[in-house]
């Protein structure tokens, strides 16, 4: 229970906070700091701002950057906050602790504070969703950028020394307990993924029929399959194009439907009908010359591109009815014959196929999926009637590991919740510690 006396800090998300706490201009907490590395560069540890704060990076992994690059990266000492005073409403990143040495991009600006004040108090202090709200007023371009002056000048709280290091050493503690319980989650949710992937491998390569009699494929990382299954190649069962060339410029609140490969990759993979899952829309203008990008039920659209290996082969089906587009960086492919979708779906998710594409994308800076890449890969084909069981199985096994993960993942968003609001009761002096 609080006891002690609280006034109005004048700082609207903040409110109240205990009588003898002070509120100040940054200026007078803060120090920027601008050391370039300049010729010494090679000396200096590289240095990334990233979501668990300030990490080392390896300079030979960096995005293939020349070391000469980095002249005018800014030298970081231990205990120095690292900001991100740009894309403020939009930056995953905000700010960051560094527990290194070493060197980061001048796109962030490097402060110390004074000797009264605790870099980790702070620390916790500019994590608050509130505080970067505050700086949006101070926009004055697109990007929401603040410059030194408009940092400098903006009010910030300040404890007793001896009661901000309380603070963070409190925060410490409970914080640490809430990201093990959340990154002890995740690592359930990654192992829930792994195993729904491997049984709808296991299915769409073996079946439902333990007792079946089967063969050999031929292919390694497909193994045995039932003797009576069929194979063959995406170039006999699909006819491939790709979709609009197009840009974000080109997308509209009204239109035609469009699916873009972003989507694909973070939002609407594996299956998508537009009555569902909201998208941007092209002008009908498009429908004269680009009827070859538009799909329809059953067809499947790939990302022709890729961050990383594990996201090569990522695809959706389009199970709607209504008219729609595969937009940029995708290629898609439209069943010669009728052909049973949702099998489809599940056989292009499993690791027998998308292990192939992996293979042929190896070794490649872009991860990109050519045409050429998809037409000669194999298809197990089981009979229609086990396609059908094949389907029924799977929708119900992985809805309810959908329907775990789900679960965890709301977890994992309440206890982030908790820790913001952890944080804000101790750091403003409504938590008393």
């Amino acid at each position: 229970m609080l006891t002690r006396k609280m006034k109005d800090s004048g700082i609207e998300w903040i409110g109240e906070i205990p009588e003898d706490w002070e509120v100040i201009r940054n200026k007078y907490i803060f120090n920027k700091k601008n050391i370039k590395v300049g010729d010494k560069h090679s000396e200096y540890q590289l240095l990334s701002l990233t979501k668990k704060g300030i990490v080392e990076k390896d300079i030979e992994v960096s995005g293939g950057k020349l070391p000469a690059s980095f002249s005018t990266y800014q030298a970081v000492e231990t205990s120095d906050i690292v900001l991100c005073l740009f894309d403020i409403d939009v930056s995953a990143v905000f700010s960051g602790i560094s527990k290194f040495e070493g060197m980061i991009s001048s796109a962030y600006d490097v402060f110390s504070v004074n000797s009264k004040m605790s870099p980790d108090f702070y620390d916790y202090y500019f994590q608050l969703a509130g505080f970067n709200r505050s700086y949006i007023i101070y926009s004055k371009t697109l990007r929401k950028t603040i410059n030194e002056d408009n940092f400098r000048s903006i009010f910030s709280i300040v404890p007793p020394l001896e009661r901000q290091v309380k603070i963070a050493r409190k925060l410490d503690q409970v914080v640490l307990k809430i990201e093990n319980i959340i990154n002890e989650t995740q690592q359930s949710i990654e192992e829930l993924k792994k195993y729904k992937q491997s049984l709808i491998t296991e299915t769409v390569t073996k079946g439902l029929d333990p007792n079946v009699e089967m063969k050999d494929s031929g292919i390694e990382w497909i193994g045995d399959i039932p003797k009576h299954w069929s194979m063959s190649r995406v170039k006999n069962e699909f006819t491939l194009s790709k979709g609009l060339t197009i840009t974000k410029s080109d997308l509209k609140d009204k239109g035609i439907p469009v699916i873009n490969y972003g989507e694909i990759h973070s939002r609407y993979g594996f299956r998508f009908d537009t009555k569902i899952h909201p998208v941007k829309n092209v002008d009908e203008e498009y429908l004269t010359k680009n009827k070859n990008s538009l799909i329809k039920k059953g067809d499947f659209i790939f990302a022709d591109t890729s961050e990383d290996l594990d996201g090569s082969g990522n695809f959706t089906c389009y199970i709607g009815d209504t008219q729609c587009f595969a937009g940029s960086h995708t290629v898609i492919l439209k069943p010669r014959t009728n052909i049973n979708h949702l099998y489809f779906s599940y056989l292009f998710e499993s690791l027998a196929f998308r292990v192939q594409i992996q293979e042929k994308v190896q070794g490649i800076k872009v991860f990109s999926i050519t045409q050429g890449i998809l037409k000669p890969l194999t298809l197990i084909i089981p009979t229609e009637e086990e396609q059908d069981q094949i389907v029924s199985y799977l929708d119900e096994q992985t809805s309810r590991i959908d329907k775990l993960i789900a679960d965890k993942t709301k977890v994992i968003e309440e206890l982030e919740d908790y820790k913001k609001s952890l944080i804000y009761e101790y750091v403003t002096g409504k938590k008393e510690v």
